[in-house]
């Protein structure tokens, strides 16, 4: 298993984390809610990068 510790690098995935756990960005739900779709789709593209494919 390999573990990827993102808080050794400056990212944008750093910036999105610290807005969601900053109270006053909490209260507006479509921020907070664009942020967690944007680790999301920052975390799959970090997985993907691990998984073996093949051109067909």
């Amino acid at each position: 298993m390999i573990i990827h510790d993102f808080s050794c690098e400056n990212s944008i995935l750093n910036q999105f984390i610290s807005e969601l756990r900053d109270v006053s960005i909490q209260k507006d739900k479509m921020r907070f809610r664009r942020n967690i779709e944007r680790v999301g789709e920052i975390l799959s593209y970090e997985l993907s990068k691990t998984l073996d494919h093949k051109k067909k």
